[in-house]
């Protein structure tokens, strides 16, 4: 009861605007849906992912979207859009304006690319090869359509990994820390990170490496900007941009990320015609990602349906590992939604701080002991599942 009573304190919101017809994956992408995106961006996104946009659609959302308040990321969105439906009018308020953001993302783009440039340049003089991914390959596809990057990533051989690593390091760069999967340089004089160097996609499964050989062996070799690249194909872009938009909701980082990712994946099936799923579908079972993409498919539905094939969406190809999904994603809905709040509320309450402020120490004993015996449940999926179900239950008993 105690468990049941803590839960229902800090879980309630997320089940209980919820139908409790719906399954957990349902619940969870209804949260992040209105977590991550306000009533203004649903409309933008309506506008930009729509096949056949109407004059009058571009009209009501520049009744409230003004281009001078809202945030870059976003109406660098419909930006793209004036400059892919060049039959669709702005007036002479926000073209300028949306060209002129443009203009100005293209040169912050060009100061991120510069030095990861002279860095592939370096590795291609001692015959590395490395592989464009995330939003590196995108702007590969499409040098015309800035887009906000914070580093660029690329994938190399781990025969290759630590020799990369050594190549780098003369050029005025330096690294925090080598991770299993990856290591990121930062200029010496800026001190921004540049280039993300992995070895390996993280997808939390241990069984990143098993399609190391098809991403290789499926990738093309190209020019970018005088450097000696290699591209994933389509499908393996469209991959690693499920595996990793599912990362961000999960782990809530990189909102700008997200929206991005549905505009790619447009992109993706969209420009090639004979887009291969089973490559998809073949790279989840691999790694042991179905659950992941299933989850990522679906959140992006919930935004457009009109992204994927009806096939794709309603095949039921991940129908068997619903048993598995279902305790992740429980685990998700007990990580995300309270037990991260209680954790950044409990942050700043030092213990050698709330013996001089009765009020902290009050915030204190209300909080931490609650958190720390929450925490004690992250090793047990089965009980979080359990105890979550009996919540749910009971909210529509209420």
């Amino acid at each position: 009861m105690m468990w049941l009573n803590i839960c229902k304190k800090y879980c309630k919101d997320a089940l209980y605007n919820s139908n409790q017809n719906l399954s957990i994956a349902d619940v969870l992408i209804d949260s992040f849906y209105s977590e991550i995106i306000s009533y203004h961006e649903a409309e933008l996104l309506k506008l930009v992912l729509s096949k056949a946009p109407r004059q009058k659609q571009v009209d009501n959302l520049l009744k409230f979207w003004d281009i001078e308040e809202k945030p870059v990321d976003k109406s660098l969105l419909l930006a793209y859009f004036m400059k892919e439906h060049p039959e669709v009018k702005f007036t002479t308020y926000e073209a300028p304006r949306l060209n002129g953001l443009l203009m100005k993302q293209r040169f912050k783009n060009l100061q991120v690319l510069v030095p990861s440039f002279k860095i592939i340049k370096e590795l291609n003089k001692n015959g590395i090869l490395p592989m464009l991914v995330k939003g590196a390959a995108m702007k590969f596809l499409r040098p015309d359509l800035p887009r906000v990057m914070g580093d660029v990533d690329i994938l190399v051989s781990e025969d290759d990994f630590s020799r990369t690593i050594e190549i780098i390091k003369p050029l005025g760069f330096y690294y925090k820390k080598i991770y299993n999967h990856s290591v990121d340089f930062y200029d010496d004089k800026t001190k921004k990170s540049v280039i993300d160097v992995h070895k390996y996609i993280h997808m939390s499964t241990n069984c990143e490496r098993r399609i190391l050989s098809d991403l290789f062996g499926r990738a093309k070799s190209c020019n970018f900007n005088h450097v000696s690249v290699l591209l994933p194909s389509s499908e393996d872009m469209m991959f690693i941009t499920l595996v990793n938009l599912y990362k961000n909701l999960r782990d809530k980082t990189s909102k700008k990320g997200i929206l991005y990712a549905i505009f790619d994946c447009k992109f993706l099936v969209e420009n090639k015609k004979d887009f291969n799923w089973n490559i998809v579908l073949g790279n989840a079972h691999k790694t042991k990602t179905e659950m992941q993409i299933d989850f990522a498919l679906k959140f992006i539905n919930r935004i457009s349906d009109t992204i994927f094939p009806s096939e794709i969406k309603n095949s039921g190809t991940f129908e068997k590992f619903k048993k598995t999904a279902d305790n992740n994603l429980y685990m998700i809905l007990y990580n995300r939604f309270y037990l991260n709040d209680l954790r950044e509320k409990c942050k700043p309450l030092k213990i050698k701080e709330i013996f001089g402020d009765f009020r902290l120490f009050k915030a204190y004993m209300s909080m931490k002991p609650k958190y720390l015996c929450l925490k004690l449940l992250r090793k047990h999926p089965i009980l979080i599942k359990t105890v979550m179900r009996d919540l749910r239950t009971r909210i529509y008993e209420v």
